[in-house]
């Protein structure tokens, strides 16, 4: 039986009918809508929309069109289902990979929450970030300017486990000038807990140890702004 979450964010009331085989909003689902910017007028793009709790956040944040894009048809059904509940009309969903849904079509704002999860071993899609964690962040940011405006922003997280170093290096290799907009840390939870050997072979990954010996990892969220 689904259920429909409630979750406040920003002021905002947002329920959802949550799905088990949906990417849930998470600890940086969160973050990255705490520190969403003003999108009044605004054209945004978000890249993998899962429950499509971003793109409701940036509709009430006053965007004025939002195209959601995920790879999963059941992800897509569920967005669908959750932008009637909470009355929105302005976010067009589309499926497919990525950007391939938006050729020839650019934005002032991209938004994302790529999957990071560092193993061999698949982890469920909507986790996995391939072996080191960084195959879908990497493409996201890569290919991020042909679909930005002058002046547009890309607003991505990343996780210590993937190297948030390397990440900061990359966007500025893109061609942006990047910001730190928020960071925190999170607790490995059993899923990292049974992978810890592996992660601690990744060249990038780093993690630290809180005052009840957990290890726990780095979430940084940047603003990456176009020339």
């Amino acid at each position: 039986m689904k259920k429909v979450r409630t979750i406040s964010i920003r002021g905002f009331t947002v329920k959802l009918m949550m799905d088990s085989k949906v990417y849930p909003p998470s600890f940086t689902t969160r973050l990255i809508a705490e520190n969403l910017p003003d999108l009044d007028g605004l054209d945004v793009l978000d890249l993998g929309t899962g429950s499509g709790i971003l793109a409701i956040i940036a509709s009430k944040l006053g965007a004025r069109k939002i195209i959601a894009t995920d790879i999963s048809k059941r992800a897509l059904a569920n967005a669908s289902i959750n932008l009637k509940i909470n009355n929105i009309e302005n976010v067009e969903l589309r499926y497919g990979s990525l950007y391939q849904p938006v050729e020839d079509e650019d934005f002032d704002v991209i938004i994302s929450n790529p999957p990071m999860t560092p193993s061999i071993q698949a982890f469920p899609r909507y986790t996995w970030g391939g072996a080191d964690g960084r195959i879908i962040l990497d493409k996201i940011i890569l290919d991020s300017p042909k679909y930005l405006r002058k002046k547009g922003r890309l607003i991505i997280p990343t996780i210590s486990l993937v190297g948030v170093e390397k990440t900061w290096r990359l966007l500025n290799q893109t061609g942006f000038k990047v910001n730190v907009l928020d960071y925190s840390w999170r607790p490995f939870g059993r899923r990292l807990m049974e992978i810890k050997d592996y992660i601690d072979k990744l060249e990038h990954a780093d993690y630290f140890y809180d005052s009840l010996w957990r290890p726990c990892w780095r979430i940084i969220l940047y603003e990456a702004i176009l020339p």
